[in-house]
């Protein structure tokens, strides 16, 4: 049973590291804009001022407009998040060597479409492993409940420039793979009109490709929170709205120690007086630098 449960989201890549960070959701539009000019970059001026002002608020425009854009502007972000890869002393890097070394039993679950916690626990000896629980010590079980940027579903295919589809209301279901290596990444999402097997960036989390996967991610999410006697939330913006991931962390009887930064715990502490967990909850007021060591002490890793 993994009683010891870690929960990531976007605050949690973009303080693990200096460099080569994925943005914060305030800056995502931009930074699209400059990586894919003719897709992102040349969105109607009407749409690219709601995604200035709020990125989700953004995309449900967007769907009001044109959903056929959705599924080919998510292929781009994609190919944006498959970019970001871990520096030696990033700090997914360090909290996976302590896991390693303390051999650790509990489990990770990320919200981040990129691969930072994945490839940080590979490069020192963890495999993860989605979908089932560990059968190795090296092995720990990773949770995905809005997909990821290199997972794509096997069930359709169908050329890029053959095809085009909403992005409301259209989903496909079956087999997942994990498309790892650069070359082979590239040629799938050049190729393959749907893209991975991701959330919309939007309220409702939605999904094209892969609807299946993610809703067993999701359940998987739910039992692991259930089981839990201890989640750590790092990095991740009370929004009570998506129930998917706050519904269960309200509804478990674990510990809850998080980690946002002095705005991020304000909110926090205000949802849970109002959801009666304030008595079992552990408000950090730091950044996950700044709070590396307490986490880590209060999760059992050294």
């Amino acid at each position: 049973m993994n009683e010891k449960l870690i929960l990531f989201g976007a605050g949690a890549s973009y303080g693990s590291d200096r460099s080569n960070i994925p943005p914060l959701g305030s800056n995502l539009f931009s930074e699209l804009s400059r990586f894919n000019p003719p897709g992102w970059g040349a969105l109607p001026r009407k749409i690219v001022r709601v995604f200035e002002d709020d990125f989700e608020e953004g995309m449900v425009k967007m769907a009001e407009v044109n959903s056929h854009w959705m599924p080919v502007l998510q292929r781009a972000m994609a190919a944006y998040f498959f970019n970001f890869v871990p520096s030696p002393n990033n700090l997914y890097r360090q909290l996976a060597n302590r896991i390693k070394n303390s051999n650790w039993k509990g489990a990770c679950a990320t919200l981040n479409y990129e691969r930072l916690l994945e490839l940080s626990l590979s490069n020192v000896g963890i495999r993860p492993v989605v979908g089932r629980e560990p059968e190795e010590d090296y092995e720990i079980e990773l949770v995905l409940p809005h997909g990821c940027c290199h997972i794509f579903c096997d069930s359709v295919r169908g050329t890029a420039s053959g095809i085009s589809f909403s992005g409301v209301g259209i989903t496909t279901n079956g087999s997942v793979s994990v498309v790892a290596q650069p070359a082979q990444f590239q040629a799938r999402i050049n190729s393959d009109a749907f893209p991975p097997v991701m959330s919309y960036f939007e309220p409702t989390k939605r999904t094209n490709t892969g609807a299946g996967f993610i809703a067993g991610q999701r359940r998987r999410w739910s039992e692991l929170a259930k089981m839990a006697s201890v989640i750590a939330i790092i990095g991740i913006a009370v929004r009570s709205e998506d129930i998917h991931i706050w519904e269960p962390i309200r509804s478990s009887k674990a510990t809850i120690v998080y980690c946002g930064g002095p705005r991020g715990a304000k909110t926090y502490r205000a949802w849970a007086e109002q959801e009666s967990k304030i008595s079992s909850s552990v408000v950090l007021e730091g950044y996950f630098a700044e709070e590396l060591d307490r986490i880590s002490n209060k999760l059992g890793l050294p």
